[in-house]
């Protein structure tokens, strides 16, 4: 098999005529030998019922053990068979030749994982590009974006420091080198970021794919991105990152001492409390990050700052 499509969803069975539809056609069509790896987290809207009735050589449907976006996603690699992973949330519609584009970039052994250039299903205009590694304000940040337009052309590749969660390929044999998603990070928000970042430290590159043109409807797989959950989730998974991933004693200072303040804020608090209580898990993977990665945070940083002064017009 050479590529297996991820997909955990959450009551989307009113995305499946459409969405789900545009990438069995397109696992149908391509040259690559392809599957669709889709779990079902636990929907309430008949979707398990849909899939089972539809399932075939390239629909393989699976119900989530436990509960949650990172162990969904974690459960479909386990079942998945393919070479090389390409993650999609339920609401992405993906174009015609999609694998033809993303598929010959693992030709390169260094390649660790690919970014797509991706649109909003509504306007069609583009709101992911490269993603640069920044931090500010005592936090990692991979919010920034250089789009299509203000990107050079004509380069033999482009380079990217994150992905988005909704549509990104990698290998699988990396995705099992780094342990896969975190599932500290249960049961949303920041997974495919930390995934990433380990891909990076591992010495790994990411490469954007310029040519991509999925769309995102948005909603299919987090129902409300601005729901007290999903603000709360942000603070906690973000203070979760960086306790895992910050490993230069500079930065982490930075940290602390910009964040003391925050501990007056009741989602800042509440979440500390909440990771006070996932300690020990979180000191092994930050010690098991620390030992295995061979690029540091301080190298990553200059180099994304090096980078999109070169990369933009």
């Amino acid at each position: 098999m050479d590529i297996s499509v991820i997909i955990p969803s959450l009551n989307g069975r009113k995305y499946f005529d459409e969405f789900l539809s545009s990438v069995i056609k397109e696992c149908e069509s391509t040259p690559y030998k392809a599957e669709i790896v889709i779990v079902d987290d636990g929907s309430e809207d008949g979707s398990m019922a849909y899939l089972e009735s539809t399932a075939s050589d390239i629909l393989k449907p699976y119900k989530n053990i436990k509960k949650g976006a990172c162990s969904a996603r974690n459960y479909a690699v386990s079942k998945s068979s393919g070479r090389y992973l390409l993650f999609l949330d339920n609401d992405v519609i993906i174009e015609k030749g999609f694998f033809e584009k993303i598929v010959p970039l693992f030709n390169d052994s260094s390649v660790g994982a690919i970014a797509c250039a991706g649109y909003q299903y509504d306007s069609r205009q583009q709101i992911d590009g490269i993603k640069l590694l920044k931090f500010k304000r005592g936090f990692f940040r991979f919010t920034s974006n250089i789009l299509n337009k203000d990107m050079k052309e004509g380069l033999n590749e482009y380079l990217s420091f994150g992905v988005q969660g909704a549509y990104f390929a990698c290998r699988k044999d990396v995705f099992n080198e780094v342990c896969g998603i975190s599932e500290l990070f249960e049961p949303y928000l920041l997974e495919e970021t930390d995934l990433m970042y380990k891909i990076l430290k591992h010495g790994y590159k990411i490469l954007y794919q310029p040519d991509t043109k999925p769309l995102h409807k948005w909603g299919g797989t987090i129902a409300s991105k601005v729901s007290p959950r999903t603000k709360y989730l942000s603070v906690r998974n973000k203070y979760l990152f960086n306790f895992i991933h910050l490993h230069s004693k500079k930065l982490f200072i930075q940290f602390i001492l910009l964040n003391i303040y925050r501990i007056f804020k009741s989602n800042d608090r509440k979440a500390l409390k909440e990771l006070y209580s996932m300690r020990k898990a979180i000191m092994l993977e930050r010690e098991r990050e620390k030992n295995s990665s061979v690029k540091t945070d301080t190298e990553l940083l200059n180099f994304s700052k090096k980078y999109s002064r070169e990369i933009a017009k």
